[in-house]
């Protein structure tokens, strides 16, 4: 091995480091001290150090006492993904008016490896609202009604594992089949306090010019302003948008 392929090997793993630290942050963490990089990477303290101050000196983190956040350049890079994100930018008109007819929060969700990513959000008009800046979160897919449609068209992959998040959530994969089936049927999904108690949300394929499913559209809400009897209507508004 040449000096030239250990250099190279050595700016890999670096790399690779790098992003894992990045990617660790999610809506349950959002500082880390330099001890749990070390654990997470799997490194030292003194390499988790260097690799966190390099990272902040990029202004990839910052530093909130001892510990990291995830710093504003990231912001920078996320809202020009954004704006490059056609399916965004396309989606905006249809958005536009599925709030102006429904005044409840709206969302655009994509594919996100087996997850789901929120993209785009409006929020309800309603001074009590479900809108909880949902842009950039992740969700698991069998408790969410964009997750079902992704789902049900064969975006993502199934997922093997159904955590409980309520008494309603969907756990078993006979009963997710059954589900996936009826979305597919009625073309709108459902979910009625599946991920927390009291949201309901509808959702929507989005299709792109071959045919295939890119992203959700839906219209989240409290249940006692989208009772059972209103779903069918809500889930074709969300169609025909």
């Amino acid at each position: 091995m040449t000096e030239h392929d250990v250099a190279a090997g050595a700016t890999y793993q670096s790399a690779e480091r790098a992003l894992a630290l990045l990617t660790s942050f999610d809506e349950t963490r959002h500082e880390i001290g330099v001890t749990e990089i070390a654990e997470s990477l799997g490194v030292h303290k003194s390499t988790a150090s260097r690799l966190a101050a390099a990272l902040e000196r990029a202004g990839f983190l910052s530093r909130a006492g001892q510990r990291y956040r995830l710093g504003v350049e990231l912001i920078r890079l996320g809202t020009l993904a954004l704006r490059g994100f056609d399916v965004v930018a396309a989606m905006q008109p249809a958005m536009e008016k599925l709030s102006r007819q429904t005044s409840e929060t709206v969302n655009l969700a994509v594919p996100d490896g087996a997850d789901i990513l929120n993209v785009a959000e409006l929020p309800s008009t309603y001074i009590l609202s479900c809108s909880g800046g949902w842009t950039g979160r992740r969700t698991k897919p069998h408790a969410v009604a964009n997750g079902k449609v992704l789902l049900a068209y064969g975006a993502i992959p199934l997922p093997r594992q159904l955590d409980r998040y309520t008494e309603h959530t969907i756990t078993t994969q006979a009963g997710l089949r059954d589900e996936l089936a009826a979305v597919r049927r009625d073309g709108y999904a459902t979910a009625v306090a599946e991920l927390e108690d009291g949201l309901v949300a509808v959702a929507a394929p989005v299709f792109d010019g071959t045919g295939a499913c890119v992203a959700a559209l839906s219209v989240s809400g409290p249940a006692y302003r989208m009772p059972p009897e209103r779903l069918a209507e809500l889930g074709k508004l969300c169609a025909e948008s």
